[in-house]
Order: structure tokens, then sequence, then C-alpha cells
């Protein structure tokens, strides 16, 4: 499954019954979208009494919520690691950039367009936590980067600002559905115009030595 936890390793144990649900809302719901599939679905899929599946989630929508914050508490978790690492600050982006890559191609055009017609709401709550996320952890990279002389020395709060906007961007789905890019190209691209920008030539021969 999707970012499959275990209940054990949790800070707050999920209840197996939930986290069975929350797996099974990330897997098919990210690849089938959500707007058609009904709670009385979910249940005779699962072999889940009513009572059990309404118990942990009162309707739909806060299954889809819980089943996505889910997943991005485990992104939080890998991008905190790869920042606490001792690698270079182009590593790092180069790793950050993998593991955003690897999260958002999760998501198919059909729960986009699920999401930017039936739960835009959700998709502003997802926009600004994804927001956080960035801006905190690329911000640490930008310093990093810049005592190491592989990151020019532009103010690092308009460099972040310029990649959190960008990220932000194009990366959404009215932008993806609208063009028709992959989430992966768009995270490729946008990345590699907004890298070749900041780094200095030392950064450059680092990052021409990965392939992103």
């Amino acid at each position: 499954m999707i970012n499959e936890v275990s209940a054990k390793k949790t800070a707050n144990p999920i209840p197996e019954d939930k986290l069975k649900v929350l797996n099974y809302a990330q897997e098919r719901f990210f690849k089938e979208g959500f707007y058609k599939i009904t709670m009385d679905e979910i249940s005779k899929e699962l072999s889940m009494s009513k009572s059990t599946l309404y118990k942990h989630f009162p309707s739909k929508m806060e299954m889809l919520d819980e089943a996505i914050f889910l997943l991005i508490s485990g992104v939080k978790g890998r991008i905190t690691s790869v920042i606490a690492s001792g690698d270079n600050a182009v590593d790092k982006f180069i790793t950050v950039i993998r593991v955003l890559t690897a999260t958002i191609t999760k998501f198919s055009d059909k729960f986009l367009s699920d999401l930017q017609h039936h739960a835009p709401q959700l998709w502003t709550k997802v926009d600004e936590t994804r927001r956080k996320l960035l801006y905190e952890n690329i911000s640490k990279i930008i310093i990093q980067g810049q005592k190491e002389e592989l990151i020019k020395k532009y103010p690092p709060e308009l460099i972040i600002t310029l990649i959190t906007g960008g990220i932000r961007g194009v990366v959404n789905p009215q932008f993806l559905i609208s063009t028709r890019f992959s989430y992966n190209d768009a995270v490729h691209y946008a990345f590699k115009i907004l890298l070749n920008g900041i780094l200095t030539e030392k950064g450059q021969l680092i990052f021409n030595r990965i392939k992103l």
C-alpha cells in the first residue's frame, strides 16, 4: 500500500481498522479519484461494517483529508532526515526534489480533477501545508549552500519565495490539467530552471554530475 504505516511505530498509534481504511483510500482514491466512490462501496470492499467505518470517518471527505495528510506526514519525515544529513546543499536539493516527485506522481489526473471540482478547500489546505514544509526546509538548504559557496549570495528570503512560489504555481491541479504536464516533468523543469539561476560555478559542477 502507498505510505503504509505501522501503528506500532507512530507516536499516537492508529487503530488497525482505521489504518486499513487509510491505506485503502490512498491506494484507490489517488489512482481512481474519490468523487464516485461511496462509503457503502468502501465498506464492502474492506469487509468492514458500516458502523466501524463511520466510527473512524463520519464522512468520505474526512477520510480523504486524513489519507492525504498521512502521506504528507511521511514526506515531512523523509525531508527532515535529508536536511539533517551531512550532504552538501546541492545533493540535499536533489534528494528533496526526488522525494517530492515520488510523492506527487502518486496522484492521477482523475484525482486532481476531483480535487479541483469537488474539494477545492482541501487542495487549499494541502497547498498551505506544502508551502510551509517547503519554506522551512528549503530555507535551511539555501543558507547551508551559501556558506558552502554553492549557492549565489542573493537574499535568502527572495530565493526561498521564488522557489516555493514557482513550485506552488506549477504543481497544482489547474495548471497540470490545463497544460497536460505530468507531475514529474513539472517538478523536474521547475527545479532545473530555478537551480540553474541560483547555483555558483562550484554548485553547477556538482549539479551537472547528478541526474535529476
